[in-house]
C-alpha cells in the first residue's frame, strides 16, 4: 500500500509540476504575444501618422495647384478681354473712318442691312 501511496504522490507531484510548467509557458507566451501586439500597435500608429502627414501634404499641393490654375485662368481671361476690347476699339475706329470717307456708300449699306433684317424678323403670314 505504501508503494501505491508513493506512486500516487509521485503522480500528483508530476501533474502539479506539469501544470506549473504549463502555466509558466502560457504566461511567457502571453507576455510575448502582448509585447508583439504592442509593437504592432505602435507600428500601426506610426503608419497612420505617416499616412495623415502624406494626406495633408497632398491636400496642400492640390490647393496650391488649384490656386495656380485659377490664377492662370483669370490671367488668360483678362488677356482675352483686353484683346477683344482692343479689337473692338480698332474696328470702331475703322468703321468711323470708312463712314467719314464714304458717307453715301455707308447709308446704302445701312439701308440694305436694315431691309434684310426687316425681312428676316417680320412675322410670317399664312395666306
Amino acid at each position: 500500500m505504501a508503494d501505491t501511496s508513493k506512486a500516487i504522490d509521485r503522480a500528483k507531484d508530476a501533474v502539479t509540476e506539469a501544470i506549473e510548467e504549463a502555466r509558466e509557458e502560457i504566461g511567457e507566451g502571453l507576455g510575448r504575444a502582448r509585447e508583439r501586439i504592442e509593437e504592432l500597435a505602435d507600428e500601426m500608429g506610426d503608419r497612420m501618422q505617416a499616412a495623415k502627414a502624406s494626406a495633408r501634404r497632398r491636400a496642400e499641393a492640390a490647393r496650391v495647384y488649384s490656386r495656380e490654375r485659377v490664377e492662370q485662368a483669370r490671367e488668360s481671361l483678362r488677356q482675352g478681354y483686353e484683346r477683344v476690347r482692343k479689337d473692338v476699339a480698332e474696328l470702331s475706329t475703322d468703321v468711323n473712318e470708312y463712314v467719314r470717307d464714304n458717307p453715301g456708300k455707308s447709308i446704302l449699306i445701312a439701308a440694305a442691312v436694315g431691309f434684310a433684317l426687316g425681312l428676316l424678323l417680320r412675322p410670317r403670314r399664312n395666306d
